[in-house]
């Protein structure tokens, strides 16, 4: 019977290293993006370009070459939907995006993260999308903010002109860009 309690002690210290290791590498302390910083600088551009919440939304799904990630973009915020499979089970994530400043990189904080509705803080959620997420070339996920940062430069390549977002109003339904050649 010593064998047993003995393998029950070792099993025991096992399962609270684990518990331990995940909370350290999941526990990052990440701070909301700073409105002040905006790094949006007004030029001289060639053309202006108005667009309206569903027109925006349509352009971003239709620029995603992935199913399982939808954005949908209303008066009342911007989410960004994912669903994902692993091991026979469906995970639904969700995050809701607020932009913060605009000009060469678009950063959008990111709030009311929610992964298959696991009982985590804010933080951890951030941390697991920020290190699990494959994002394409141009999107990243900040490591020092809770935000998702988009390149002006993604969207300049795709039409080839030099695209700039000037202002993103989405309870208004405006989004204001400045394309040159």
């Amino acid at each position: 019977m010593n064998i047993w309690k003995w393998l029950f002690i070792g099993l025991l210290i096992v399962n609270v290293g684990i518990v331990i290791w995940l909370f350290t590498v999941l526990n990052g302390n990440y701070e909301a993006p700073d409105s002040e910083n905006d790094n949006y600088t007004p030029s001289e551009s060639g053309i202006e370009i108005k667009m309206n919440n569903d027109a925006v939304e349509s352009v971003l799904n239709e620029s995603i070459n992935d199913d399982s990630l939808t954005i949908s973009v209303d008066e009342s915020g911007i989410v960004l939907d994912a669903v994902q499979e692993a091991y026979g089970f469906t995970i639904d994530t969700s995050i809701a995006l607020d932009p913060v400043s605009t000009g060469d990189e678009v950063v959008f904080e990111a709030k009311n993260i929610n992964i298959a509705d696991l009982p985590l803080t804010q933080d951890m959620l951030y941390s697991l999308i920020r290190t699990q997420s494959d994002l394409p070339e141009g999107i990243r996920f900040s490591d020092t903010e809770r935000a998702l940062v988009v390149d002006s430069a993604a969207l300049t390549e795709q039409i080839e002109w030099d695209v700039k977002v000037d202002s993103i109003d989405y309870g208004n339904d405006e989004w204001y860009f400045s394309i040159t050649r």
